[in-house]
């Protein structure tokens, strides 16, 4: 099936063929809307240049002093569609242009400039400045993403502070926010798409990556108390335009990718993105491969209406690897060869994912608009696998815990219908949202499992066969566990005194159920019911501008998740995870709001964290009847966060991102198998490093080598415990890694050549079951992109 998608996806370059000529010309114009009114404050620069410019009160704009020769105007403003024309400055001579803009339909961020004047609806989904939101908010950009090359979501989030990754054994990416896991038991519940729920892999869909800190329970219901993670897809642009990618690198990396886009008509747009990758690892027999479709559509329906209709068809297949065996000790890890393999070769998870949005946006008015977004995805997965253990007695690798197999699949509909407005009422300003949403999740899931396996490998020459294969599942369509959501949330963002006094005041009434659905021949039990429970979360915060471009804020918010019953495992009727948290800082634009800098203190809370013990120590971990559940966890995490984003000048990017936090467990008691039982209290969590620091920096030449491009990073992170209980030996040690970039655009050819981790340094991530997964050493991957 992959070989017949790889001939396709080539099949597709071929209409691909060079278009562009050598030409020469100097610039002048207007902006108007679709109304044919001037429109002040809109964006214009020439791309892959340090020249731009922003149009006047009467939509005037010129750019002086430019160079003959072909260019592409990019032309931005907020609540309109991005414009990219191609012109021609020729030598003493003026080119006029008018540049007429359409209503965007874009429903989550849409950035304009760089700093805290960037707009964000997805953090509080109403229309305000950064400077203006009593939130911490993050945005990995499309520049970032392309400038350091992001093929995944933890590339992505190393440039966000107080962000931490759990070794992912090949299946899914395990976050921590703040220090507290989003997800980690496979759902969506902390994962967005559009802010719709929804968790797939990144690809070449993601336009942005946004990360919302703390507890968002007002916006998105029961949801863990860390944050939330957003893709924010790649939309049609208005215009025609075609790129061809193909991204080679160490490891076997081979990725060709394709975005073109165009217009149908006046009224309908389009785009697609479409991407193939193969990999290998430095770890031996381990492989992936990725096919990933995802077209757009975006259609006027009028002059206030639109529809933008996005998919996602994805392919995953993966080695599942959990790095040395589980119960090895780091330190004694660190003796052997990062390329072992411990796994079996054949173990794999493939997995399909595949989405369905449509945003409907109607503007009554300037003033108030009426969004609504629906989406439906079928995400289904097929695991493979099995827990190399470490034998103390032997000094060996054995499989006691056996071959385990899993299938699932995840189907999610969700929908959510926002009212926004804007009021004056004398002096003061509201920033209004109504909102209501409801979503259900069916995740029925059939496992198989063979105990014990007998023989062991050897831990420095590791060869292993499995013979005791266990048959694939298949899955129970009849008996389908579920939770439905929905909630109604109101907010009124205040301004005062020009705007320089904003309150934020929030609620949510958010009720879910959990329980399980029987259909066709299945039989319900006679003592089987659903669990319902509501509960209300506020939110409230407040910024306050004390001079010009520096701003204090501070809020206070809420949480909670529900839990699933596990009355098989003694929790029958379970209490929701509960979150709260209080964070102030201060917010700082500098160089005309190019560049902007947050600095914030938070305090982040919650209890009632579910637990499994082992029952019996003898038995299998991949018996999921060997466990029962307990609520005992009660945890905490403090710290500081530095974020820097922006552009020193026109032609100078840089971005930064520090923290220092440390969390605490408040109480927590766990026993396994007869063992005396084991207090947490006073640890910290594992895979947390209490600093964390990020530093990006590219510059673009406009003399010498027009086009060349040099981009360095700065990586650091501090020391992290690598279990439960703090030992020594365990400690995962700080580490500094330096990245090194090279750039060159001409005409339509761009080259970028990434050189990842120069200085080769060694490092691990913990899995969720304890082993430790050594970390990609040095690699290079290089790029060459051809654009229309």
């Amino acid at each position: 099936m992959y070989n017949l998608k790889r001939y396709l996806f080539f099949i597709l370059l071929l209409p691909i063929h060079a278009v562009w000529a050598q030409m020469s010309g100097s610039i002048q114009g207007t902006v108007k809307d679709a109304e044919s009114m001037p429109v002040e404050g809109v964006h214009l620069f020439l791309a892959q240049t340090s020249s731009g410019t922003t149009s006047n009160s009467e939509g005037s704009f010129s750019l002086e002093n430019i160079s003959p020769g072909d260019y592409i105007l990019a032309i931005t403003k907020i609540g309109f569609q991005e414009q990219q024309l191609e012109i021609v400055v020729k030598a003493n001579e003026v080119t006029s242009i008018d540049v007429t803009l359409e209503n965007a339909s874009y429903h989550l961020d849409e950035i304009a400039v760089y700093g805290q004047k960037r707009s964000t609806l997805h953090a509080i989904r109403l229309n305000a400045p950064l400077e203006q939101t009593p939130l911490s908010v993050n945005i990995v950009s499309k520049e970032l993403l392309e400038q350091q090359q992001a093929i995944n979501l933890e590339d992505a989030l190393r440039n966000v502070s107080s962000v931490s990754k759990f070794g992912s054994y090949g299946i899914s990416d395990n976050i921590n926010i703040r220090g507290f896991d989003i997800g980690l038991a496979g759902g969506p519940e902390n994962y967005r798409v559009n802010g719709a729920m929804l968790r797939t892999p990144y690809s070449n869909y993601v336009e942005e990556v946004q990360v919302l800190k703390g507890p968002a329970s007002i916006l998105y219901g029961d949801v863990e108390p860390g944050g939330i993670i957003n893709f924010v897809t790649k939309k049609p642009l208005g215009y025609e335009h075609a790129s061809f990618e193909v991204k080679v690198g160490e490891y076997g990396l081979f990725r060709p990718s394709i975005d073109l886009g165009g217009k149908v008509n006046n009224k309908l747009s389009y785009r697609l993105n479409t991407v193939y990758e193969t990999s290998n690892s430095f770890r031996d027999d381990i492989s992936s491969e990725q096919f990933m479709v995802a077209p757009s559509l975006l259609w006027n329906i009028g002059r206030q209406t639109s529809l933008n209709i996005d998919a996602i068809f994805m392919q995953n297949t993966t080695t599942i690897d959990w790095g040395f065996p589980v119960g090895l000790s780091l330190t004694r890890a660190k003796e052997l060869d990062n390329s072992n393999f411990y796994g079996y070769p054949d173990g794999t998870s493939e997995g399909n994912n595949n989405m369905a949005m449509a945003t409907l946006t109607h503007r009554f008015s300037e003033n108030w608009q009426l969004r609504n977004v629906t989406s439906y995805s079928n995400q289904s997965r097929l695991l493979h696998d099995v827990y190399p253990i470490f034998d103390a007695v032997s000094d060996s690798v054995a499989y006691s815990f056996g071959d385990y197999r899993e299938r699932s699949r995840t189907n999610t509909f969700s929908n959510f219908l926002d009212l926004t407005g804007d009021v004056h009422t004398g002096s003061v300003h509201h920033r209004l949202l109504l909102g209501f949403d409801v979503s259900d999740i069916g995740r029925p899931v059939a496992f198989n499992f063979v105990f014990p396996i007998e023989g062991v490998t050897s831990l420095n020459n590791p060869t292993w066969s499995n013979n005791a294969l266990s048959s694939a599942p298949i899955l129970e369509d009849d008996i389908l566990p579920f939770t439905t959501r929905l909630g109604i949330n109101v907010q009124d963002l205040v301004s005062l005194l020009d705007d320089r006094l904003n309150l934020l005041i929030g609620g949510r009434f958010s009720q879910f159920t959990t329980g399980t659905r029987y259909r066709g021949d299945a039989e319900k039990p006679s003592d089987d019911s659903n669990t319902t429970e509501s509960r209300f979360t506020p939110r409230v915060g407040l910024t306050f501008e004390l001079i010009d471009n520096l701003t204090l804020y501070g809020s206070y918010a809420e949480s909670f998740s529900s839990v699933t019953p596990q009355p098989g495992r003694g929790l029958d009727d379970p209490e929701p995870l509960l979150g709260d948290q209080i964070e102030f800082g201060l917010r700082q634009s500098l160089f005309d709001d190019r560049l902007g800098i947050t600095l914030s203190y938070f305090d982040l809370n919650r209890k009632n964290v579910l637990q499994f013990e082992i029952i019996d120590s003898n038995g299998s971990i991949s018996d999921p009847n060997n466990f029962r559940a307990n609520q005992s966890g009660e945890h905490s995490s403090q710290g500081v966060e530095l974020d820097v984003n922006g552009k020193l000048l026109n032609n100078w990017q840089f971005f930064g991102a520090f923290s220092y936090f440390k969390t605490e467990v408040i109480s927590e008691i766990v026993q396994n198998g007869d063992a005396e039982p084991t207090d947490f209290a006073g640890k910290e969590l594992p895979n947390n490093p209490n600093a964390k620091l990020s530093l990006w920096t590219q510059y673009t030449f406009k003399q010498g080598i027009p086009g060349l491009s040099v981009g360095a990073g700065i990586f650091h992170q501090g020391d992290m415990f690598g279990d439960r209980l703090n030992t020594d030996e365990n400690i995962i040690e700080a580490f500094t890694r330096f990245d090194l970039m090279l750039g060159y655009q001409y005409k339509n050819l761009k080259f970028r050549l990434n050189m990842q981790n120069l200085n080769d340094v060694e490092t691990f991530q913990r899995s969720i079951f304890g082993s430790y997964v050594p970390q990609m050493p040095r690699r290079i991957i290089g790029s060459v992109v051809f654009e229309l």
